[in-house]
């Protein structure tokens, strides 16, 4: 409780603030008194408790999605494409030829040149052997530039976020 030194400095303060000063330092006395850890029973063993089995029985019924949604999981969050948004795209089945070759599949055999410019020669997948000049395309890329001892050729990968990453790649003939 709260006591004031003087009776005349308590007759000067209003009745209002003492009833609400008195109420404030009860509650704080309480909620000490209340915030205090009180010392821990000593527990007993416990002595083996048997098994009891849910009231309700379970029936072994799993849930089975199929096509529909989980409703458990927020529509808001979960992606529409089930892998990652810079996955690379699939580029479907390859056309036979030189065109469905892939450029680490592509082997230089050659270079010749005319008056009409540079031509490389290729070995395709299919062991065959291909003239290409500069931008013709192989599947996944083109031929950029012939120079008289290699091929500057670009491959192009394509992300299903839209994305297009390009390398160089330089192919040099077989020199002795």
């Amino acid at each position: 409780m709260l006591k004031l030194p003087n009776r005349a400095i308590a007759m000067k303060i209003p009745y209002r603030l003492r009833s609400m000063i008195i109420g404030l330092s009860t509650m704080l006395l309480v909620v000490v008194a209340f915030g205090q850890s009180r010392p821990a029973k000593p527990t007993k063993p416990a002595a083996a408790t048997p098994n009891v089995e849910a009231p309700v029985g379970y029936s072994g019924v799993k849930y089975q999605a199929e096509n529909r949604r989980d409703p458990f999981l927020s529509p808001i969050n979960t992606k529409k494409n089930s892998g990652p948004v810079d996955e690379v795209e699939g580029r479907g089945q390859p056309p036979p030829g030189i065109a469905g070759t892939l450029i680490a599949q592509a082997a230089l055999l050659g270079i010749s040149r005319s008056t009409d410019g540079q031509t490389a020669v290729f070995r395709g997948a299919d062991k065959r052997a291909y003239f290409l000049q500069e931008g013709d395309r192989l599947f996944d890329g083109y031929l950029k530039k012939i120079e008289s001892d290699s091929v500057l050729m670009v491959r192009e990968t394509r992300f299903r976020s839209g994305k297009t990453l390009t390398e160089q790649i330089v192919k040099k003939l077989r020199t002795p």
